[in-house]
Formats: structure tokens, C-alpha cells, sequence
């Protein structure tokens, strides 16, 4: 994968879980802070804040999954470029 194609991603999963964060701490203040709706007939609006805390949650850590396996790779390709240059100056 080229350098350009890599920053891409990464800033884009960046946004993505800046964007999410928001959306967590928007629904957190909707659903458990000064912003809690306290109308027992509006419950069902706290309930559908908190559904958004646990999607946006999950997603943030899927992204965050990838990203550290993306890390791994490169680390995992830099010790195996590592490997072959010290094999290759050995033989």
C-alpha cells in the first residue's frame, strides 16, 4: 500500500472516530447528564440515546481494532524486511 493511500485511511479513521466520540458524549449528556429528558412519556428518546452510545461505541471499537492490526502489519513487515537484510549480509 503506498504512503499516500495510507495517510488517506488514516486521517479518514481518524474523522470517523472523532465523529463517533461526539456522538457518544452528545448521547451521554442526552440520556445521563443535564440533558437527561426527565418526561416519563419521552423515556423511550433516553432509551434510543443510550442504543446510540453502544453502536457508536462498537464502531469506534472496530476502527480502533483495525487501525492496531494495520500497525501490527507494518511492524510485522519492518522485522521481516529487518530479517531478510540481516540474512542477506550474513550469506
Amino acid at each position: 500500500m503506498t504512503t499516500d493511500i495510507q495517510d488517506k485511511i488514516q486521517s479518514e479513521r481518524d474523522d470517523a472516530l472523532a465523529t463517533l466520540s461526539d456522538v457518544v458524549e452528545e448521547a451521554r449528556y442526552k440520556s445521563l447528564g443535564d440533558g437527561r429528558i426527565r418526561s416519563p412519556e419521552k423515556e423511550r428518546i433516553r432509551l434510543k440515546y443510550l442504543r446510540v452510545i453502544v453502536s457508536a461505541q462498537g464502531e469506534r471499537r472496530k476502527l480502533l481494532a483495525d487501525k492496531e492490526l494495520e500497525e501490527l502489519a507494518e511492524r510485522l513487515e519492518a522485522l521481516e524486511e529487518q530479517q531478510e537484510t540481516q540474512s542477506g549480509a550474513v550469506a
